[in-house]
């Protein structure tokens, strides 16, 4: 995939929004930014937003299978009543 041209405002954007999530998921964001800009015309209100969006979908996904896996983890772990 070709890079993408952010100006330097945009390309702060996108770090600022890179900082919501996991360090270890740093390049599934970059690229699945890359992915949801592709084809859009880039204006700062734009990479703003799409930045921040795709941050938050994949901060939400982890602190989702973070707690299903918690939950998961105490339903084994529980005593069984009978």
């Amino acid at each position: 995939m070709p890079p993408i041209a952010l100006t330097d405002s945009q390309l702060q954007e996108v770090l600022q929004a890179a900082r919501l999530v996991p360090f270890d998921l740093r390049q599934a964001f970059l690229e699945r930014l890359a992915v949801e800009l592709r084809g859009k015309v880039l204006g700062d209100g734009v990479v703003h937003r799409v930045a921040y969006e795709v941050a938050r979908a994949i901060t939400w996904h982890t602190e989702r299978a973070f707690v299903e896996l918690s939950a998961s983890r105490q339903h084994r772990t529980a005593p069984q009543h009978h």
